[in-house]
């Protein structure tokens, strides 16, 4: 394992010996420490105050001493003693091979950057483990690859061509701070390599002159006229000219490197790399150009992207030999590109049904992006509605899944998992001895709490299989723990089943098995029926009455049972407060009263209640609770009763029926008379 030490420079107070300065106030025992003590304070370890007034922010170093190399982090800072301008300098040393430009550019934002100095004047820090600080470069320098395309092209362009122009001088770039580690991670990706000469720069410095400066200086301004002899090449990208030699291919790199992506330009990069101006002017013969733009040959990208080249290919029957290199490459591509392709090769494109090969290599690539590392969710999606094949995401889920198992509290293992399924693979593929055997209780429930909708089938594997593969107690008690904290998963078991009742019953068993095991006893039993309470799932009920392992338990449960069929169909007694009443501890479960007949109002005896002791609207029967408890019932105000009339005509008929009598009266007179009329 390859260690990188660590020294943490800063202002110290006069010794005994009446020196004071900048110097190591902590390190993890670097072998040279002498001589970084003599190479850093006086250059690189102090920040001098004209460099950017008021500004706070810190500057990144990468330095190379012979065989020793260095990346700093500078901060001003306001030390122990009060003193204004001091620099907390953190500087990680160790061998070049080890720290180079890309690790330097990387650990921009790395989280063990120390910003004050120590509290004890023997302070120990502990070497750095290499591969730990790659693993976090690798993110740091992709991040910085995302600034590229903020930067204005032309002044991009401009770095390039000077850089191409004499690839061996040393530069300093003028520039706004914020542009300087993009458009130094773009210079390093573009040019690459130059033979005896390192990347090594100063992100915020105040001068660029000085011993054993960097080959790369940014400035935020154009420092003041010095004496000082300096055969740096000075350029202000943003009034610098575009294309000095009059070629174009400083742009034509530039637009790859937009377009395509960093991996692009290196594979079109000469394997010696770039050392002198013939170099350069030999490497922009070598490459393809079509209509002003360079073609990336060696990987056959555009015949995914262009069906021009892809009919040609086919012509010279070459898309098998060319697709066969895609394979590994094309995952190393910006997901924007890899978005674009999934978009063309969709399972019902013409080209996909005429050169299915070189689909299943484009999908198995897109796969292997999707699955292994965190991606935009566009290129998921387009991923999916490409429709790969079951198989073949399932063969990318096996090569990457863990010979331990899946352990769903590790973030990126379960986003792989998520991620697979969105992605069309069987669950079937999940149906394995084992495979969530690392995996908590609590972890395997929030799985079932986001797969139960998208991924239902998988939902239920979990809870049939993988939940109640724990046996001991502890483990029982943390899963029924986590299930109560969840409300039972009732909404989530009802989105897994479908419908299907059989099903349902067959998660609830998973989940009891988890939190009580193969048998419930008669206190489990009751802590199911008060955990779920007066709306119980009956799917849970019946899982529950058939894991029952002695009487008492069933019981309960059979108690419960009844108590919820008859409450739904609105016979059960309820009470007030609208939850079941509380039983006594230990005691039987009361059997539910037989029903009986509703007494009918004229079948009651009369009430005699004097006026003085009851008022007169609780006479009615229907304004009374009865002796069963039911709430007392109210003519619906929608119904009102009939009021008498004020007066009666003949017979007590009331006015109208007294017309219509005579109306009648009327007709059968007139008809008497038309006959008696008619037989004169």
């Amino acid at each position: 394992m390859s260690s990188v030490h660590q020294i943490l420079f800063g202002w110290a107070e006069r010794d005994s010996e009446g020196n004071a300065g900048v110097r190591p106030l902590a390190d993890s025992g670097a072998p040279s420490l002498d001589r970084w003590t003599g190479r850093l304070p006086n250059i690189w370890a102090a920040k001098e105050a004209a460099d950017d007034p008021g500004e706070a922010r810190a500057g990144l170093v990468h330095l190379v001493f012979e065989d020793e190399a260095a990346v700093l982090r500078k901060l001003p800072a306001r030390n122990a003693y009060g003193r204004a301008g001091a620099t907390v300098t953190h500087a990680l040393v160790g061998d070049p091979g080890l720290i180079d430009a890309a690790l330097a550019l990387g650990l921009h934002d790395w989280s063990g950057w120390l910003e004050r100095e120590p509290h004890k004047p023997d302070t120990r820090l502990l070497p750095l483990d290499i591969e730990e600080l790659r693993a976090h470069a690798a993110q740091g320098l992709a991040a910085l690859r995302d600034r590229v395309p903020n930067l204005p092209k032309d002044q991009l362009t401009a770095a390039v061509a000077q850089v191409l122009g004499a690839p061996d001088a040393d530069f300093t770039f003028i520039t706004r701070p914020e542009y300087a580690l993009p458009l130094m991670t773009a210079v390093h990706d573009i040019v690459g390599p130059v033979p005896g000469r390192p990347w090594t720069f100063a992100g915020r410095e105040s001068t660029d002159v000085g011993g054993h400066q960097p080959r790369v200086v940014f400035l935020s301004a154009r420092p003041p006229q010095s004496y000082y002899v300096n055969q740096r090449r000075r350029v202000e990208t943003a009034g610098a000219p575009l294309d000095p030699d009059g070629t174009g291919f400083a742009a034509q790199l530039v637009e790859l490197y937009l377009d395509v992506g960093y991996a692009a330009v290196h594979r079109v990069r000469p394997g010696a790399g770039v050392a002198t101006a013939d170099d350069v002017a030999a490497w922009r013969r070598s490459v393809p150009v079509v209509d002003g733009r360079i073609v990336d040959d060696r990987l056959p990208l555009d015949l995914l992207l262009d069906d021009d080249l892809l009919y040609r290919a086919s012509m010279r029957g070459a898309v098998a030999t060319e697709g066969r290199r895609l394979a590994g490459e094309l995952r190393k591509q910006p997901a924007h590109l890899l978005i674009e392709v999934m978009r063309r090769w969709g399972p019902n494109e013409s080209r996909s049904v005429r050169h299915p090969e070189l689909r299943e290599t484009a999908v198995r690539e897109a796969v292997v992006v999707c699955l292994t590392q965190s991606c935009p969710e566009d290129l998921i999606e387009g991923t999916a509605q490409a429709r790969p094949r079951p198989g073949l995401v399932a063969d990318v889920f096996r090569e990457r899944e863990p010979h331990q198992g899946l352990d769903l509290s590790e973030p990126r293992q379960a986003y792989m998992v998520c991620t697979a399924l969105t992605l069309g693979m069987e669950v079937s593929h999940l149906n394995r001895e084992g495979l969530f055997a690392p995996s908590s209780e609590s972890d395997l429930l929030e799985f079932v709490r986001w797969s139960a909708r998208p991924a239902p089938d998988a939902a239920v594997l979990v809870l049939r299989r993988h939940l109640g593969a724990g046996t001991d107690r502890e483990a029982r008690e943390r899963a029924a723990r986590a299930w109560s904290e969840r409300d039972l998963l009732r909404a989530e078991v009802e989105a897994a089943a479908r419908g299907d009742k059989a099903t349902e019953v067959d998660c609830y068993s998973g989940l009891l098995t988890a939190a009580y095991g193969p048998r419930l006893s008669a206190s489990d039993a009751r802590a199911v029926v008060e955990r779920a309470g007066d709306d119980a799932p009956l799917g849970l009920l019946t899982a529950a009455l058939w894991r029952a392992g002695e009487e008492a338990a069933e019981t309960h449960i059979r108690y419960a049972l009844s108590e919820l069929l008859l409450r739904g169909d609105g016979y059960a007694h309820t009470a007030p407060s609208g939850r079941r009443a509380t039983r006594v501890e230990g005691a039987p479960p009361q059997p539910v009263a037989p029903l009986r007949a509703r007494p009918s109002v004229q079948a009651r005896p009369p009430q005699t209640w004097p006026a003085e002791i009851l008022p007169p609207e609780t006479w009615w029967p229907h304004d009374r609770a009865d002796e069963r408890g039911h709430a007392p019932e109210r003519i619906p105000e929608r119904f009102p009763e009939r009021q008498p009339a004020e007066r009666s005509w003949v017979g007590g008929l009331d006015p109208v029926n007294t017309a219509f009598m005579i109306a009648i009266l009327a007709i059968i007179v007139a008809a008497v008379g038309y006959i008696v009329w008619t037989s004169l």
